[in-house]
């Protein structure tokens, strides 16, 4: 799923937050989740969200990551 797709953003709604489409949920809150330790799938069942959705998030977090660390042969597309 194409991260256009999983995400919306509105300065009129919710500050401008990018929340996950069809829900006021904001995306940070599965990077906090998972970072309280709480898995993908519970996070997906919890708050019922298309797990392409979740993956499309992580994947562009993953690119968001990589691009900061230019420098990094690990990270070369």
């Amino acid at each position: 799923m194409p991260l256009e797709e999983a995400i919306w953003l509105d300065p009129s709604r919710m500050s401008g937050v990018p929340c996950f489409r069809g829900t006021r949920l904001p995306v940070r809150q599965l990077f906090d989740w998972l970072e309280d330790g709480v898995t993908l799938d519970e996070f997906v069942r919890d708050f019922q969200i298309d797990p392409r959705a979740a993956a499309a998030v992580l994947r562009a977090g993953a690119r968001a990551v990589c691009s900061a660390a230019v420098r990094n042969p690990d990270c070369a597309a």
